[in-house]
């Protein structure tokens, strides 16, 4: 006849039979993890380092539990069945490694990589990244395999060659206590790393903007305030040239400006130069105040810029015609103001010059019939002809005054 108190004695599953919450009967290896009563409601318990998971069935008064010791190959199974609708369906890219970094298995989201999941499995998955990349995803995957969560951002190459920009989160895959590779999440961040770069670089044109714009009411002339906004923009790595015009015809430039075969340029120009030295596009923006070119800036192999780069750099273009217009109008107006006070001292000088003859001739007059009215008459003719100079010399400032207030008008 079989004996089922001793079977139950050698299984390897706890078993446990409980009448009014009591504990009647208890196997060996139920008494070995100490089950007690309070255990009966809980789906899985932990026993130093062991889990356990619990079946119960009621029996008429009696209920009976078996506790199944779960093992890390159950735990990843279910681990497994809890995320397998994120790994399947889910956006982001899902993989796992072996210790050599080949991939076990990914989520259909690798797709959109170019490259089907056949293709994947078994392959390093260095296949996804650019050359100069590698280094990357092998530093973190030996950080990895040490028992380190990482997350870095890598260059992904697709079957294409396109570059994507891919932020991976890995950390450690565990069975039976030991690191056997490891496991993590992708995500393809191109479209947030473009906007962010392109921030950057509009943040830059701003920022080469605000510092000229800073500059020029500190420079002494037009000249120096391009000589500042090249040394601006070759700060910000930017190699620049610059030409002043005046009517049409050049007056100055910047240092090595005749190395450039930009120059002569008269618009709005971003294309790629003859130069020899030209390592991409090159933008000319002319410098011009109400329609007139003052002249040239010329930003030597700035690369593929954005529309928003782009609309800054017009900006500075009209913001450096203004500077100009400034500098050479108050050049004029302080010409003009010294050549009045100049005039204003000359009216003052040519007054006392004509109070004299007039002096002279009045005083002739009144002595006329003293010394004779023909002796009288000639020195009042002697003194008239010296107050006709001084009236023409004095028409000749009028019209010098005049002059330099058409010009600017």
């Amino acid at each position: 006849m079989l004996d089922f108190a001793h079977l139950l004695e050698k299984l390897p599953v706890a078993v446990a039979i409980l009448k009014d919450n009591s504990i009647v009967y208890r196997n060996k290896k139920a008494v070995e993890i100490n089950f007690v009563p309070e255990f009966q409601n809980k789906e899985k318990i932990l026993i130093g380092e062991n889990l356990y998971k619990l079946f119960s069935a009621d029996l008429g008064d009696y209920k009976v539990i078996l506790a199944f010791e779960y093992t890390q190959e159950q735990r990843n199974i279910d681990f497994l069945r809890v995320y397998e609708r994120f790994f399947k369906d889910g956006r982001d890219f899902f993989f796992i490694l072996d210790e050599k970094g080949r991939f076990i298995d990914v989520n259909p989201t690798y797709k959109v990589m170019g490259y089907p999941r056949e293709y994947l499995l078994g392959k390093n998955s260095r296949v996804l990244a650019f050359e100069d990349q590698i280094e990357t995803l092998r530093e973190n995957f030996l950080k990895v395999l040490k028992g380190e969560t990482v997350r870095f951002i890598f260059k992904a190459k697709t079957k294409s060659g396109e570059q994507r920009f891919i932020e991976v989160t890995e950390w450690p895959r565990i069975v039976e206590g030991k690191i056997v590779g490891g496991e993590g999440v992708a995500r393809d961040i191109t479209e947030r790393v473009l906007i962010e770069e392109e921030l950057e670089r509009t943040n830059r044109a701003l920022q080469i903007l605000t510092q000229v714009n800073q500059q020029v009411f500190r420079e002494k002339d037009e000249y120096s305030l391009l000589q500042k906004v090249c040394a601006i923009l070759k700060s910000f790595g930017i190699k620049a040239y610059a030409w002043l015009y005046e009517s049409g015809k050049l007056l100055d430039a910047t240092p090595f400006s005749s190395e450039c075969l930009l120059r002569g340029k008269n618009e709005f120009v971003y294309e790629v130069c003859n130069c020899e030295k030209a390592k991409g596009k090159s933008l000319v923006i002319p410098m011009t105040y109400e329609g007139k070119i003052l002249g040239l800036l010329a930003l030597c192999s700035i690369g593929d810029l954005t529309e928003n780069e782009i609309k800054v750099f017009s900006q500075l273009s009209e913001d450096l015609g203004f500077a100009i217009i400034h500098y050479r109008t108050e050049r004029e107006r302080k010409i003009m103001s010294n050549l009045l006070i100049e005039n204003l001292k000359q009216f003052e000088n040519l007054s006392d010059k004509l109070r004299n003859p007039l002096a002279i001739a009045l005083g002739y007059i009144d002595v006329a019939n003293e010394i004779g009215t023909e002796r009288a008459l000639r020195e009042v003719e002697k003194q008239l002809k010296r107050i006709v100079e001084t009236i023409e010399e004095l028409r000749y400032q009028e019209i010098l005054t005049f002059l330099l207030t058409k010009r600017e008008k």
